[in-house]
């Protein structure tokens, strides 16, 4: 069966667990090892501990145990199992005290649907040669009486949902693309500071993605003290891979133009093209994204996201003890 129309368990503890198979090619099998620390060993050590932690764990009720799922936390954390877990209690978290920005990932819901038929937002089918996937948002593409910013949040967290189960991206990583030639203050003034440090939060703790790298496409220089406020939100090494262009031939000339759409000086395709490919996409994943809305966890009041204050830390020690990796 094909990876994108299976519909994963959310029972925290099966009877037996789905095993892990690598069906990837010897070039990313060393790329796992020389930028993760992967190899079987830590992977099969690694998936069983967060495993068992989640069994044991009485506040989560119910979660995906799947490899593909669970590789994603520790593949964005380097096999950090404590990490790991505890990026997937702020995931599981983050889906229920914001469902409106997190829940509901339905490409047939007509605004969600509208906004990527729109343009707006959309992963680009070829990737670059570092092997990233690039996702491609272009301000211009909205229709800004049509949306808010919830509905915008919950978009772009489908378009990640759709994508976060592909091996090569967990292991290589994500490149962002933001055309904002056509933004407005209109749009600027959807988000909240609230919503904003929420969603800066939520990507660096409680997403599970290998972001390299915030690419900017003629960012008007009226916006450039919002800009610098985003930027401040994140961690200093994210800092230093936000990149500005003054014009998207700028930015076609420091890529592979086969990559990019023609609109943004690409030889690919129109982006309707790519945008009609995603959307079948979005289709036969789409079962999957509604099943994980029926993940549950008991948000504890020390979580970071029971309250607004996105900034607080889980409290220490809910992770628990872990048996050291023994890597031979």
């Amino acid at each position: 069966m094909e990876v994108d129309t299976v519909v994963h368990s959310n029972c925290k503890h099966p009877s037996s667990y789905v095993p892990y198979r690598w069906t990837l090619t010897d070039k990313l099998k060393k790329t796992a090892k020389s930028e993760l620390r992967e190899d079987e060993n830590v992977r099969e050590q690694s998936l069983a501990q967060m495993r068992d932690w989640i069994a044991k764990s009485a506040h989560i009720k119910r979660c995906r145990t799947d490899p593909l799922f669970l590789l994603r936390f520790l593949r964005t954390k380097k096999f950090s199992v404590p990490q790991a877990c505890e990026m997937l209690e702020k995931y599981l978290t983050i889906r229920q005290t914001a469902a409106h920005m997190f829940s509901k990932c339905d490409i047939e819901d007509p605004e969600i649907e509208a906004i990527i038929d729109g343009g707006y937002i959309v992963p680009l089918p070829k990737r670059d040669s570092n092997g990233y996937q690039i996702v491609l948002s272009v301000a211009g593409n909205l229709d800004l009486d049509k949306v808010n910013s919830s509905l915008l949040a919950r978009t772009h967290f489908m378009v990640q949902e759709v994508l976060a189960d592909d091996e090569q991206s967990q292991i290589c990583g994500y490149r962002k693309v933001t055309d904002e030639r056509e933004i407005t203050m209109k749009l600027l003034g959807m988000w909240s500071i609230i919503d904003i440090k929420r969603v800066a939060e939520c990507i660096q703790n409680a997403l599970p993605m290998r972001l390299k790298s915030i690419d900017f496409i003629g960012l008007p220089s009226t916006m450039a003290s919002f800009a610098e406020f985003c930027i401040s939100l994140l961690r200093p090494k994210m800092q230093k891979r936000v990149s500005f262009y003054r014009t998207s031939k700028d930015y076609a000339s420091k890529m592979d133009k086969s990559i990019l759409p023609n609109e943004l000086g690409g030889t690919a395709g129109p982006l309707a093209d790519m945008v009609a490919e995603f959307k079948e996409r979005c289709r036969r994943k789409r079962a999957q994204l509604l099943a994980m809305d029926e993940m549950h966890i008991e948000v504890l009041k020390s979580s970071p996201y029971a309250t607004d204050s996105c900034r607080a830390d889980l409290d220490a020690g809910m992770i628990g003890s872990f048996r050291k990796l023994e890597v031979d």
